[in-house]
């Protein structure tokens, strides 16, 4: 197995991590598959379908603004990775800076993924963050 997953796996994990990065919910949300759920460090902790993308990204904005986050950014590496006829898991370990009310912070962590082929398209299915630092 290479280092780096098949380029369609890639491609998701980084357009997902530039969604968030720029702030993008429409680039954000078109990486996830219908029925995604996100598990993050953040309450309520889980995220189920419909729509819970967009439920994650309602609330990360309440945190933000709650804890007066003005900027936030991921850098990652790929860790480990698997496919397996129509589904791939991923997982990467990732550097998150936030600003908090004019302080930086380092927060690590990794990020794991499963995906699935939904038609000829891979989708992210779930994504779930575990803070490391």
């Amino acid at each position: 197995m290479s280092n780096a997953p098949p380029s369609e796996i890639q491609t998701l994990i980084d357009k997902h991590v530039e969604g968030f990065n720029t702030q993008n919910s429409e680039l954000f949300h078109s990486v996830f598959g219908d029925t995604a759920i996100i598990i993050d460090g953040i309450a309520p902790y889980r995220w189920l379908n419909p729509n819970a993308p967009a439920k994650w990204l309602a609330d990360v904005a309440k945190w933000r603004e709650g804890l007066g986050v003005t900027h936030e950014h991921l850098s990652y590496e790929m860790g480990f990775w698997n496919v397996e006829g129509s589904y791939a898991y991923a997982v990467i370990s990732g550097t998150l800076a936030v600003t908090i009310k004019g302080q930086t912070a380092t927060r690590t962590g990794t990020l794991a993924y499963t995906f699935s082929k939904h038609g000829n398209q891979w989708k992210i299915d779930a994504q779930a963050w575990g803070r490391t630092s």
